[in-house]
């Protein structure tokens, strides 16, 4: 069953509803800044295939980098770095993200890209249910990779019981051999993450929905209000075109694309 949203997310939720109309904004004619591209190896969103970076998220930035008048190779990191460069370097463009409150405060997003369910996920021969988060804890602990938005979600609702790794495929792997009794991952990864590690989709299965999140494209604090503004008014056309929910089936099958689209601009600090 679906959980109740933490009250960020209730809010944000509220906000894209909205739609942040009046922090939209009409490109202007001046150059746009060339901005560096990081994500993560998490397929099918992003990896690498060959040496070649691909997947949804990468295969969407370079259809939008032409139209821009760049092109950029996309660096496929390990997350906790990616986020590191995204969030002390202005012109820097991290791919895809969730919006939390701290990220709130390093970033401008635009999208959203992708629409994922953060799930709690068990063995397959484990007989256990879950009717609400509180009841995690008391149940064993839970696989999560560094600073993922799963981590993040469960640590606000007070789930401290947590085995942190730096990459999704150890998580599964320390499921599916019982160090931990939970897995905390957004469905639209699980699939290419067992096959990764050899593994089907059969020997697990969820228990517990956290919450829906909206992926974004996130600019990093520093870049020009004009730079976010272009590739946001390139993604639009691409939505309006039909090429983006064709993209979107391609990686994602049947799951409906998410076709509005919205700048989020970043929280000010006071003083």
């Amino acid at each position: 069953m679906l959980s109740t949203l933490s009250k960020h997310c209730y809010r944000l939720l509220l906000c894209m509803g909205l739609g942040y109309s009046g922090l939209s904004f009409a490109a202007t004619e001046a150059a746009t800044e060339t901005v560096r591209l990081v994500t993560e190896a998490w397929p099918p969103m992003s990896f690498e295939q060959d040496g070649v970076p691909t997947g949804f998220g990468g295969e969407l930035v370079n259809l939008l980098q032409p139209r821009l008048g760049q092109q950029e190779k996309i660096e496929v990191l390990p997350w906790a770095r990616a986020y590191s460069i995204a969030s002390s370097a202005p012109n820097v463009l991290l791919f895809a993200t969730s919006i939390s409150d701290e990220r709130e405060s390093h970033f401008d997003f635009i999208g959203p890209i992708a629409t994922s369910k953060i799930t709690l996920y068990a063995r397959a021969d484990d007989p256990i249910s879950i009717n609400q988060l509180s009841e995690v804890s008391a149940a064993g602990i839970v696989g999560v990779y560094r600073e993922s938005i799963g981590a993040q979600l469960l640590q606000q609702q007070g789930i401290d019981a947590l085995l942190v790794a730096s990459f999704p495929q150890q998580s599964a792997k320390q499921l599916l051999f019982s160090r931990v009794r939970f897995w905390c991952q957004a469905d639209l990864a699980v699939k290419h993450i067992l096959q990764d590690i050899g593994a089907k989709e059969s020997d697990i299965k969820p228990v517990y929905v956290i919450a829906e999140i909206h992926l974004y494209l996130a600019f990093s604090k520093g870049t020009s209000a004009d730079t976010v503004q272009r590739w946001q008014a390139e993604l639009e056309k691409l939505k309006e075109s039909g090429d983006f929910a064709r993209l979107y089936q391609k990686w994602f099958g049947a799951l409906p694309p998410p076709l509005e689209h919205h700048i989020f601009w970043h929280r000010k600090t006071v003083g």
